[in-house]
């Protein structure tokens, strides 16, 4: 089988998107597809390259962080000849576009006058939703019939977009997977690791908040739990990522960064949070370097990939109850869930993870435990394919 998958961003770019892709395509490989990804350009990374058997090419046609809703219209014709270039190079026999739903409805309308042309069949993965009251995701939903099938991640999500018009009929909740040959219990190898690049860890009661530095991800409540938990505990530090690389269409994520950067300097918590960077290769190391893990965030997050991340590293993880993450966590289990925006109920469970580490080693057992029955890149792979052929044989009577 060959798939076309369209996404905004690839690592290095990080992100929850991302790091899906990086994990779905390879696996698809595996099961001898031929995999292709249009995506945006980056920096200085060549336009073509492979990745684990995956053929990626970037293209300023797909890159969000320089394009904005006019200049997609300005350079329509280009944006459409890109798409419909890479369609006819890759030859597929389903386009699977992630988040196209989301942003660009001109980008979207192009796809579907490429599958009435070639009659390719087209998926779609709603990784998010917008607010009921955002214009552009109005506008999308108006195009809802043009997907064939739709992976939706979590429960929640096909909830939403079945509100939103989509039909439930061809919607599939598929959860994400993680692999274990990446995220997995801290060895000696890696404290030798950890010691050497992250000497600032050394003696202290390390949290890592994982996902990208943004209020939407909550990371202003931790910072302000933080404020609650080194009055107990004066050695902690809550290591937060940086956005160095992320899809930051308008610049909202550098304007979230200020503002959370603001709150560490008022509160007087510069010992107590280490603000990196981390290359997508060194992040399942920092995970093994925390007791526990953060993701309070603070929208109806879609799923959470953090999630499973961190219980694959034996690491608690505590979310608000948000969206689809109460689908994975179970409270006092593998993790805790709070109510959403609350920074003292955030403040009591790490306060309680760090008096009892005996509980907390124990809940991180059951979390590698929950995720290697349920959550494997395998598992979600093999509930892509099956999209895929059931797309293939309803929609194009296909056996494949």
């Amino acid at each position: 089988m060959k798939i076309a998958h369209l996404h905004w961003g690839f690592p290095p770019v990080i992100g929850g998107v991302e790091s899906h892709l990086a994990m779905l395509g390879p696996e698809l490989v595996k099961k001898e597809c031929r995999v292709s990804l249009l995506t945006g350009s980056v920096g200085e990374r060549p336009a073509e390259e492979r990745y684990e058997g995956m053929y990626v090419r970037r293209t300023p046609a797909m890159d969000l962080n320089s394009l904005t809703p006019e200049r997609i219209e300005e350079q329509f014709g280009d944006i459409s000849r890109e798409m419909a270039r890479f369609i006819d190079d890759t030859d597929p026999d389903i386009i699977h576009a992630h988040n196209m739903h989301y942003f660009s409805p001109l980008h979207t309308d192009i796809l579907n006058k490429i599958k009435l042309e070639r009659k390719i069949p087209l998926v779609l993965t709603a990784h998010n939703v917008w607010p009921d009251n955002d214009r552009t995701w109005k506008e999308m939903n108006q195009r809802a019939d043009i997907w064939d099938a739709v992976v939706a991640v979590s429960h929640y999500i096909k909830g939403e977009m079945v509100r939103a018009g989509y039909r439930g009929e061809r919607i599939t909740a598929v959860h994400h997977g993680i692999d274990l040959a990446k995220f997995g219990p801290c060895t000696g190898e890696d404290r030798e690791r950890i010691r050497f690049l992250y000497p600032e860890f050394e003696g202290r009661r390390v949290i890592f908040h994982p996902a990208r530095m943004n209020l939407e991800k909550g990371s202003h409540i931790s910072v302000r739990a933080l404020d609650i938990i080194r009055r107990e505990f004066p050695d902690v530090l809550l290591v937060m990522a940086g956005t160095e690389k992320a899809v930051d269409w308008g610049s909202q994520h550098r304007k979230h960064v200020a503002t959370i950067m603001g709150m560490i300097e008022e509160f007087g918590l510069k010992e107590n949070i280490f603000v990196k960077f981390f290359p997508w290769q060194e992040m399942p190391l920092v995970y093994k370097a925390a007791e526990f893990c953060l993701s309070p965030s603070c929208f109806e997050e879609p799923f959470g990939i953090v999630m499973l991340e961190s219980m694959a590293s034996g690491r608690p993880v505590i979310v608000s109850r948000a969206g689809g993450m109460p689908e994975v966590i179970s409270d006092g289990e593998n993790g805790f869930i709070v109510k959403m925006s609350d920074a003292n109920a955030l403040a009591e469970k790490c306060l309680f993870l760090l008096k009892n580490p005996g509980t907390c080693s124990r809940m991180g057992e059951k979390g590698i435990e929950m995720v290697r029955a349920y959550w494997t890149k395998e598992k979600m792979t093999a509930a892509t394919l099956e999209v895929y052929r059931n797309v293939l044989e309803r929609k194009y009577k296909v056996s494949i």
